[in-house]
């Protein structure tokens, strides 16, 4: 018991110190999801009564911003017997226990690591377990700590592994037999391990903006030869991401019409972000979105020695980061003709 009130007195710390970091992250929203795997009993009493099984642990729960969140979890662990002939009641009956756990959750934004994709996540729940069958037929209070590391599919979508410890403060029954090896004998409470595969869904929506119509490129004056910077008010980005979006493909074919007028124009294309997020990593983001403006550029025929990429991260925003919509306005990429 001392133990689980250390670990989740940590993770309550954490909670309090982790949303301070960072420039006012955004709110991640409600999810859902599950854990499936293998359920290993971990202590020596629990072991010689039955063997590895299963579990299913499906879960939902809120995150607050990017660090911190609440999560409650339902588990579902099933043990088959141990195969030897023990000579009480039932010694062939499989295991299994159902528990309620609730407590926070703690993820690592993705500016801390290599791939904006990957999300490691730690949990520390408390609850109660009910035996269902075989060598837990009583119920009692327990714990389960652990954690895992996601992908993300899509901005709902992720894909992960995890691992979990769990302790329920109930000894599996009987508690001695003959035959039973000493260092297994007397009440021990159950703990098992649960490690496997997970599924998550999340409920939010990147911060989206409407979007203005494009301006009238088309009837531009023909490109004089001194510096000018053209800003594709129609090219935006949402949240975290680099990707070209499907509304932003007009604007940039009709920069690739113009640019094509003179085949000899240097081109300058520069990424921008809003203020959410470390200097290293925005820098980064706009780097990657300036290059996937120029490799765009280069699938419809502009010439890659003419363009060069340049990121310029958090540093020159054309509108508040204070509000969702002028984030959006600052999630840009500009060009500057020479």
């Amino acid at each position: 018991m001392r133990r689980s009130m250390l670990l989740l007195s940590l993770l309550a710390v954490l909670a309090i110190v982790l949303p301070a970091y960072g420039d006012g992250p955004p709110v991640d929203g409600p999810y859902v999801g599950v854990d499936l795997g293998v359920s290993i009993p971990s202590n020596a009493n629990y072991q010689s009564l039955v063997n590895v099984g299963g579990t299913g642990n499906p879960y939902g729960g809120y995150m607050f911003n990017r660090f911190i969140g609440v999560q409650g979890q339902l588990h579902f662990a099933f043990q088959p017997p141990d195969n030897n002939a023990r000579g009480f009641n039932h010694a062939q009956q499989w295991t299994s226990v159902f528990g309620a756990t609730a407590g926070p959750r703690l993820a690592l934004p993705a500016e801390f690591l290599p791939s904006e994709f990957l999300t490691p996540y730690v949990t520390g729940e408390g609850g109660y377990f009910v035996g269902l069958s075989g060598r837990l037929p009583h119920s009692a209070p327990g714990f389960s700590v652990g954690g895992g590391l996601e992908y993300s599919l899509t901005p709902q979508i992720a894909l992960g592994l995890f691992g979990r410890y769990t302790r329920t403060y109930m000894s599996p029954r009987p508690t001695s037999f003959p035959g039973q090896e000493p260092g297994d004998q007397g009440p021990a409470d159950a703990q098992w391990v649960t490690t496997g595969v997970s599924f998550r869904y999340s409920f939010y929506r990147p911060e989206e903006r409407p979007i203005p119509p494009p301006p009238p490129l088309a009837q531009a004056a023909p490109l004089p030869p001194v510096s000018r910077k053209i800003v594709l008010r129609s090219v935006y980005f949402d949240f975290d991401k680099s990707n070209i979006r499907p509304d932003a493909v007009p604007v940039l074919d009709e920069a690739v019409r113009i640019l094509k007028q003179d085949r000899t124009l240097p081109i300058v294309v520069v990424g921008h972000t809003d203020s959410i997020g470390s200097d290293a990593y925005n820098l980064k983001l706009s780097q990657r979105r300036a290059n996937a403006v120029r490799d765009y550029f280069v699938a419809h025929g502009i010439s890659s020695s003419r363009i060069r990429t340049e990121g310029r991260g958090k540093s020159d925003p054309v509108a508040s980061n204070d509000t969702a919509d002028g984030r959006a306005q600052n999630r840009r990429v500009e060009l500057h003709l020479q």
